[in-house]
């Protein structure tokens, strides 16, 4: 008995065999209809070939009869003029004669070519030599002989018999080619018929073939299919039964080898499964802070007990926690960690969730994070629940901090500024050198604090919601235009090249232009800061959906990689020239006007800096660049 491969192999070399059968009888057939084909165009080129010089033959007669109408008097008399030029006809009949000459020798050609095709004249040979040697006397004799009436007339005897030989030559020929197109119909409709019916068989026999394998190797895969899906399924009674040790025999094998293992397994995993889920669940109800575990569905499936002192008889009904204050971002994050299946994990608004625990009113910051087994699937989420109420209060805090300090630190700081500006220009009396150095140095000190007063005062203004922005429609190209206006001398001094890359028609952007200031000021004034003489600064914008990337590229020393992830926080200046707050203002500003700031850098290759601001969308116009 054949095992499975030898019957897939065998099933394949037949179609093999018979495929390669098939091309063969193909390529004959072809090779066949190609001769034929030959055959016809030999004979069809003969009978071209006398017919032609047939006809110029008879031309050459015609020319001849009408030149002896020309030499002969009205009584008979010959003229006896020997002058060529006297008689129009000459060098017509002489070309005429060449081209019979011509024609012959074609034809000649062509009835070689077909004597020396296979089976292309079944006939008697026929030659026209003689026919041409004929002719060829009678062209010496119109070249070197007066045209006089007795040559003319020879000539046209003669030239009679070889018309009356080729006529005969081209019915003959004409024959053989009406015999010669009915028997290449004939064969042609045969071989055609034997390559329809060879096709048919072919396809057959491949079908008949093609439906033996299938029967005899898929119908014993299809019932080993369905026992490994019984077992699959937890029926692991069921057994593989295949009698003969090929592979299909093998796999049987160890198929219900494996059957046996999981039934036997089977009876210990459940005590195993057990001490596993004790020791989860004492990990859960360990954790300090709240913990709540939804399955793939948003149902709840476990709480500690930290989330059950806070959310009371809530913890266990989907439906009081919908009502419970804060239940509704709770499971708003469960939701968005599991539809979208990543970690919801902010410090937004919308990601807390107010409490109440007796009579205190606490916020809790919500972590999200979808679970998943080891092959990827989604099982469900685990939600945390961190108590930021103490932080909160101490944000609030430092931000009220803030804005007193900016306030009242900025007058005296003006007038510190003054007065230094007062001694600085001699209005005081004149400054020794050394006085002088010590003012310079006073006077940059009092700059860079009013630097730092101004970030304070602006992330004051941002914190405590006293700035409020004017949102504009404007566009991108004026936008980093101005910003390169107002540094290009900053740059020039350090010998660095500003460049300006966005298309004019790019859609306008909803911001504020005052916020936009500021934040091309900062990242301009950095970008200045730490790219040294020769390097360039590139400003770009592009069109993406519904937002607008703005780009701020440098070829500067660059960022520490462990400084990126700190590097818009408040004071994590790397620089001693810089206030600290810069970075922290610039994110504020993008995400307050809907947008979002990123960094990428490497270490001697330079930064770049990018952030995006949504398209305005109560405005229809486009730049005149559009409209042609």
């Amino acid at each position: 008995m054949l095992s499975l491969f030898q019957r897939l192999l065998l099933g394949g070399l037949l179609l093999l065999a018979l495929v390669t059968g098939l091309s063969f009888l193909v390529r004959g057939t072809f090779v066949s209809l190609s001769a034929l084909a030959q055959e016809q165009k030999a004979i069809d080129h003969a009978v071209s070939g006398l017919a032609a010089a047939q006809a110029s033959l008879a031309r050459e007669q015609i020319l001849v009869e009408r030149s002896l109408l020309h030499l002969a008097d009205p009584q008979g008399i010959t003229s006896h003029s020997t002058n060529p030029a006297a008689t129009p006809q000459e060098s017509e009949i002489r070309d005429q004669g060449e081209r019979a000459e011509d024609r012959l020798l074609n034809a000649r050609i062509a009835l070689a070519d077909l004597r020396s095709t296979p089976g292309a004249d079944s006939g008697a040979p026929i030659e026209i030599d003689r026919e041409i040697a004929q002719h060829h006397r009678v062209l010496l004799r119109l070249h070197h002989t007066p045209p006089t009436a007795e040559a003319r007339t020879l000539s046209a005897r003669e030239l009679e018999p070889i018309d009356e030989a080729l006529s005969s030559h081209l019915r003959t020929m004409l024959d053989r080619r009406a015999a010669l197109l009915n028997d290449l119909a004939l064969r042609r409709e045969t071989l055609s018929a034997r390559l329809i019916g060879a096709c048919a068989a072919s396809i057959l026999t491949a079908l008949c073939i093609l439906v033996g394998m299938l029967f005899f190797t898929m119908q014993p895969l299809r019932a080993a299919a369905r026992t490994a899906r019984r077992m699959g399924q937890g029926d692991l009674q069921q057994r593989i039964v295949w009698s003969r040790s090929d592979e299909l025999g093998t796999l049987a094998t160890e198929f219900n080898r494996l059957a046996i293992r999981l039934r036997d397994l089977r009876e210990t995993e459940s005590g195993r499964r057990e001490m596993e889920l004790q020791l989860s669940d004492a990990v859960v109800q360990s954790i300090f802070e709240p913990v709540i575990v939804t399955d793939g569905r948003g149902q709840l499936l476990r709480v500690n007990n930290a989330a059950r002192e806070l959310l009371g008889a809530a913890a266990s009904d989907r439906m009081a926690l919908t009502s419970t204050p804060g239940g509704a971002q709770i499971l708003g994050a469960i939701q968005t960690a599991i539809t979208l299946q990543r970690t919801v994990n902010s410090e937004a608004d919308s990601a807390m969730a107010p409490m109440r625990i007796g009579e205190a009113q606490k916020n809790f910051r919500l972590r999200t994070t979808p679970m998943r087994d080891n092959e990827g699937h989604l099982l469900g989420a685990v939600t945390v629940l961190e108590d930021v109420t103490e932080l909160q209060a101490l944000d609030r805090f430092k931000s009220g901090f803030l804005a007193v300090a900016s306030q009242k630190l900025r007058d005296p700081l003006e007038k510190l500024r003054l007065a230094i500006h007062a001694l600085g220009r001699g209005y005081a009396g004149d400054l020794r050198p050394l006085q002088a150095d010590v003012l310079e140095g006073a006077r940059t000190e009092a700059e860079h604090l009013d630097d730092l007063m101004a970030d304070l005062f602006a992330v004051a203004e941002l914190d405590s919601g006293r700035r409020s922005l004017r949102l504009e429609p404007l566009r991108p190209i004026d936008v980093l235009r101005e910003a390169q206006s107002n540094v290009r001398a900053a740059a020039a001094d350090r010998g660095i090249s500003i460049e300006v890359e966005a298309y004019a028609d790019l859609q306008r952007v909803e911001a504020d232009r005052r916020a936009l200031r500021s934040i091309f000021e900062n990242l301009l004034s950095n970008a200045i800061r730490n790219t040294p003489s020769g390097g360039y600064i590139r400003l770009a914008a592009t069109e993406s959906k519904r937002v607008v990337h703005f780009r701020i590229e440098d070829t500067g020393r660059g960022i520490e990689p462990e400084r990126l992830n700190m590097i818009f926080g408040r004071f994590t200046s790397g620089s001693s020239e810089g206030t600290g707050l810069g970075l922290a203002l610039v994110r504020r500003l993008v995400e307050s006007q809907g947008g979002q700031i990123s960094v990428v850098s490497q270490l001697g290759t330079g930064t770049t800096f990018t952030f995006t601001l949504p398209v305005a969308t109560n405005i229809a116009l486009r730049h005149p660049v559009e409209a042609g």
